[in-house]
């Protein structure tokens, strides 16, 4: 299950209804900061605690954070939806730079000035801690300088692993700290195997001979105010041939970035690289493919889920394809797994386009080689709909929650609270401890202000015919109307003025106001359903 939080705050969980966001995306690229794309809308309940830049955004699958990044974009649309861009944690090393430098000495040593130079511009959540080296100069001796300043990415970059070389750059998220490694290879394979007929939604295969040479002309560091080349110990010549592979491709001379040793000072130890680089990588293409494939774990916790930076076995008898293949790229749909692509490539190199993969004997190929379809054997987007039934689904979400709820067992009857009194040392019956709970008499409350009595008096002009009474109250003295009816009879006096009308009066639709009887005006009425409404909608989104 995968959860996404900024700062302390989740900000997606798939079985919240009010922790959602709409198409969830998820880059993670090996030598890459990667990326997360997402949108989400008022009615989730932290969507205040996104922030540009701080705090950071984690992602966490079954736990385990697998990435870290901070909010650089956020753009409104017409109904306040906010599309959210954040950047990789790797992306915090363009935040410092490097003054000009001139280096001797091991590729470790190097990587460390780098990062702690970083570490003492930037505040602490910036940093990062120095993790494990394992690229190696067979001299564990380089040399390596600036002229300029660099920001501190372009420096690890161009010194680092972009470089003669090599390696990867990841970074490891550990409970004391996040750390970075810069590994000549990744040495981890997983479990989970990408087949055909089994998990393989879509493949396609590319053999790049972009950066296949057949020549190089070496060249070393500057010794004595020259550069050094192989001439003295190739015979006189400057460069280098791969006859074998130029008699197949022609001569390819390799570009000038690919052919410096700047730290390289003897000539032999500088043929010994050239040779190396020219019949090994140099000599071959580059293969690599692109898999839609079902991640398994998502139906079976138990299957290790698919990660980059590690070697994947894929397996396809029908394209010859059976080894072990450097993940290095994921793009992870969170809400809609089945929609995930792993690209898989760049472990390996063939000599010639003319077979592919581990050499396993190739059975009838699906019609579309360059980008091959569901053809038998592939399973279908409805398939893979099928093997994440079980992943939950949006609509889904508060039925899940109550069934999760009605499972929860109930607990034991507690204590009363006469038995934790007893627990705490009272001695004595209930019903002595319910008696305990009555205070004594309290402290005289002060003196309150003098109350107002209205006072009824006989009008003074009182007669035979006319009963009125004088009431005196708070807000002043009025006269009632005549109270006695008339010659001594049993029939209401009648109503001679009321609400400003005098005479006989009718009483009329509009004798008593919305004030009079404490009502609401219809204006009032109106507003109110207004605001109402104007709520509604601004919740809605």
């Amino acid at each position: 299950m995968i959860i996404i939080k900024s700062g302390e705050s989740t900000i997606y969980h798939p079985l919240h209804p009010q922790l959602k966001l709409v198409s969830p995306k998820l880059m993670l690229e090996d030598n890459a900061a990667g990326s997360l794309t997402f949108k989400v809308y008022k009615n989730n309940m932290n969507q205040e605690s996104i922030r540009k830049l701080f705090p950071l955004i984690t992602v966490y699958r079954d736990g385990t954070v697998i990435f870290k990044g901070r909010a650089i974009k956020d753009t409104k649309d017409f109904r306040n939806g906010r599309s959210v861009e954040v950047e990789g944690h790797l992306a915090l090393f363009n935040d410092s730079y490097l003054e000009p430098f001139s280096f001797q000495g091991s590729p470790a040593e190097l990587f460390r000035i780098i990062v702690e130079n970083h570490n003492s511009q930037v505040m602490p959540w910036q940093r990062f801690k120095v993790g494990r080296v394992t690229v190696r100069d067979s001299n564990d001796y380089i040399v390596r300088s600036s002229e300029n300043v660099l920001d501190t990415w372009t420096a690890l970059k161009e010194k680092c692993f972009r470089s003669s070389l090599g390696g990867h750059i990841r970074i490891r998220y550990e409970e004391d700290g996040d750390y970075v490694d810069w590994l000549e290879d990744y040495g981890k394979v997983s479990s989970q195997e990408i087949a055909f007929a089994r998990n393989i939604i879509n493949l396609s295969q590319e053999s790049d001979a972009s950066e296949t040479y057949t020549a190089i002309r070496p060249v070393g560091a500057e010794v004595d105010g020259k550069k050094v080349d192989i001439s003295s110990v190739n015979g006189g010549r400057a460069y280098l041939v791969n006859e074998e592979r130029a008699a197949e491709c022609g001569i390819i001379f390799a570009p000038v970035d690919e052919s410096t040793w700047e730290d390289v000072t003897l000539p032999e130890n500088l043929l010994k690289k050239a040779q190396e680089r020219l019949y090994g990588s140099m000599a071959a293409l580059n293969e690599s493919y692109e898999v839609k494939a079902v991640d398994l774990h998502l139906t079976d916790s138990e299957v290790e889920a698919l990660d980059i930076c590690e070697y994947v076995p894929v397996v396809s008898r029908p394209h010859g394809i059976d080894g072990r293949y450097l993940l290095t790229r994921a793009d992870i749909s969170i809400a809609s797994p089945q929609n995930s692509v792993y690209y898989l490539g760049a472990s390996r190199r063939v000599l010639s386009s003319m077979g592919t993969g581990g050499g396993g004997q190739q059975e009838d190929v699906p019609q579309k080689v360059s980008a091959l379809e569901n053809d038998a054997g592939y399973i279908s987007e409805e398939k893979a709909g099928e093997m994440l039934s079980e992943y939950p689904k949006e609509e889904r979400v508060e039925e899940i929650i109550k069934e999760a709820v009605a499972l929860v067992p109930a607990g034991a009857d507690g204590q009363s609270a006469y038995d934790i009194a007893v627990s705490n040392g009272f001695s004595g019956t209930e019903e002595e401890w319910l008696a305990s709970l009555k205070g004594g008499m309290g402290q005289e409350g002060p003196v309150g202000k003098d109350g107002f009595s209205p006072v009824l008096e006989e009008n003074p002009d009182n007669s035979d015919d006319v009963y009125k009474l004088d009431i005196t109250t708070k807000s002043g003295k009025f006269t009632t109307p005549n109270l006695k009816c008339p010659k001594g009879g049993s029939e209401k006096p009648p109503v001679t003025s009321f609400n400003g009308r005098t005479g006989d009066i009718v009483p009329s639709l509009g004798d008593y106001t919305a004030k009079m009887v404490g009502a609401a005006t219809m204006e009032q009425v109106n507003t109110a359903i207004q605001a109402a409404i104007l709520d509604s909608w601004e919740e809605s989104y």
